[in-house]
């Protein structure tokens, strides 16, 4: 999942010119890859009888769409940022600042609204363990991401 995950970077942070439609493939078959290992270790790691599965399974999937959306803005926001990167003013530091925090609250949003949704098909400490699982793929993805993303000059 590492390789993954700094080639998703660093092809963000190199999607702009002409390469950036064969990059922006190249980041979908990435991101499909992690939506595959990041459903593979909740599987290993959700600890739930064969009824709870099927139920939490349509929910999982429904809540990966929505995250997938977000994601899809925060793959847009990186690469304006490696487009203007070398060029950035104040007023482009100041909008994908915005843009930046929009899609974090979007995401604890949904989050917050997918609890009730995952407490209707799992008690209350698998939906703990869900969560804690998912927030620590997250960090990996977003260490490994920040590893591979250059600071505004």
């Amino acid at each position: 999942m590492r390789r993954i995950l700094y080639a998703l970077a660093v092809m963000t942070m190199a999607s702009a010119g002409s390469a950036a439609a064969q990059t922006r493939s190249d980041i979908e078959v990435l991101r499909q890859e992690l939506r595959t290992d990041r459903q593979a270790v909740v599987a290993k790691n959700m600890k739930m009888t064969e009824a709870q599965a099927t139920a939490f399974w349509p929910v999982y999937r429904e809540y990966q769409a929505e995250l997938t959306k977000i994601g899809d803005r925060a793959i847009k926001l990186l690469e304006n940022y490696g487009k203007q990167y070398d060029t950035m003013k104040d007023a482009d530091a100041e909008t994908m600042l915005k843009d930046f925090l929009d899609v974090r609250e979007a995401k604890v949003k949904v989050q917050k609204d997918y609890v009730s949704k995952f407490k209707k098909v799992l008690p209350a400490t698998l939906v703990g363990r869900y969560y804690q699982i998912e927030n620590k793929i997250d960090a990996i993805v977003n260490l490994e991401m920040a590893a591979g993303i250059p600071l505004v000059k």
